[in-house]
């Protein structure tokens, strides 16, 4: 009998070995914080980052936008939302918060400018594709997809354009109103 136990504490002590190599093999060995993690206030004095400030006022909506139509507002908020102005820089822009939910990020925060275009320049947006993706069974919330053509360029000159692809969900409001709630440059898998 006692043979019998020699080849399993063997067996036994092999499978442990394997469970905890294989633990530590898939820890990340890389320092600092995970993937994904959020830089806090000290991280950003580290690396010098540039303080966002809030950009003028939003203006008025215009007032030939029919909202009762999605995706006229989902046109109107991508162009209005994706255009810019040298004077954008290190603000964030509120000229698509009139298309956007009250409280949420676009309308209570505006959109970071990243990269504005060099002075003398403008940034101007239009979509040339709108696509429904999803809608609640309700119809009180539409997903779309859009390609948005962007122009750079002299106001009065020729401009460089580039495509880009945007995903907006739109909710209606008590008064029968589309108005934008999330807005991503990419859709996660975990967003379908």
């Amino acid at each position: 009998m006692p043979r019998l136990w020699v080849p399993v504490a063997v067996a036994l002590t092999v499978v442990v070995l394997a469970v905890v190599g294989a633990v530590l093999m898939s820890r990340d060995s890389r320092p600092g914080p995970p993937l994904g993690a959020v830089l806090d206030g000290a991280d950003r004095r580290a690396l010098a980052a540039v303080p966002m400030r809030r950009g003028p006022g939003p203006p008025p909506a215009d007032p030939a936008v029919d909202f009762t139509d999605p995706q006229v507002v989902a046109r109107t908020y991508l162009a209005a939302a994706r255009s810019a102005t040298p004077d954008d820089r290190d603000l964030t822009r509120l000229r698509a918060a009139a298309y956007a939910a009250p409280r949420s990020p676009t309308a209570s925060v505006g959109v970071v400018v990243l990269d504005p275009p060099p002075p003398g320049q403008v940034r101007t947006a239009g979509v040339t594709a709108l696509d429904l993706v999803a809608a609640a069974e309700d119809d009180g919330r539409r997903g779309y997809r859009a390609t948005v053509a962007i122009a750079t360029g002299p106001p009065d000159g020729a401009a460089s354009t580039t495509v880009t692809t945007a995903y907006v969900v739109l909710a209606r409001q008590p008064d029968g109103r589309w108005l934008v709630v999330a807005d991503a440059s990419e859709l996660d898998e975990g967003d379908v």
